[in-house]
C-alpha cells in the first residue's frame, strides 16, 4: 500500500519543467518611449527561466526571454519574435519573497541596459 502511495505522489507531483505564470513590462526608449505589457509560461531548468511571452494589448507580438539567475543577480537575453532581431542583453536583480506563504509567493526580476528596462513578477505559489 506504502509503494502505491508513493508511485500516486510521483505521478501527481508537479514536473520540474512544468511553466510558471509570469508577467512582463518592458520600456523602451528609441525616437520615443515604447511601453508593451505581456504575460505567459516561463520554464525554470536549474538557474534558467526562459520561455515566449505573449502581448497583453494584441495578443499576436511575442517577447522572448532567457534569464539565468544568480543569488540575488539576473542576466538576461530579450527579444521581439516579430522583428526577428538577434536580441538585447540586459542585467539586474532577482527577488523572492523571504517568508512565502501558501498563497503569497512573490517573485521579481528587475533587468536593465542602456536603452530598455524589463520587469518580470509572478505571484503564484508554483513550484
Amino acid at each position: 500500500m506504502k509503494a502505491m502511495l508513493v508511485f500516486f505522489a510521483i505521478l501527481l507531483a508537479p514536473s520540474a519543467e512544468a511553466g510558471q505564470d509570469w508577467q512582463l513590462i518592458s520600456v523602451t526608449r528609441g525616437a520615443s518611449w515604447e511601453v508593451n505589457q505581456a504575460k505567459g509560461t516561463l520554464k525554470q531548468s536549474g538557474n534558467v527561466l526562459e520561455g515566449i511571452l505573449k502581448d497583453k494589448a494584441d495578443g499576436t507580438a511575442d517577447y522572448q526571454i532567457r534569464v539565468e539567475l544568480d543569488g540575488a543577480h539576473a542576466n538576461a537575453t530579450f527579444r521581439f519574435v516579430s522583428e526577428n532581431d538577434e536580441g538585447t542583453k540586459l542585467s539586474g536583480s532577482y527577488e523572492k519573497a523571504a517568508k512565502p506563504t501558501k498563497t503569497h509567493c512573490p517573485e521579481q526580476i528587475q533587468l536593465m541596459n542602456s536603452f530598455h528596462f524589463i520587469g518580470l513578477a509572478r505571484d503564484r505559489c508554483e513550484p
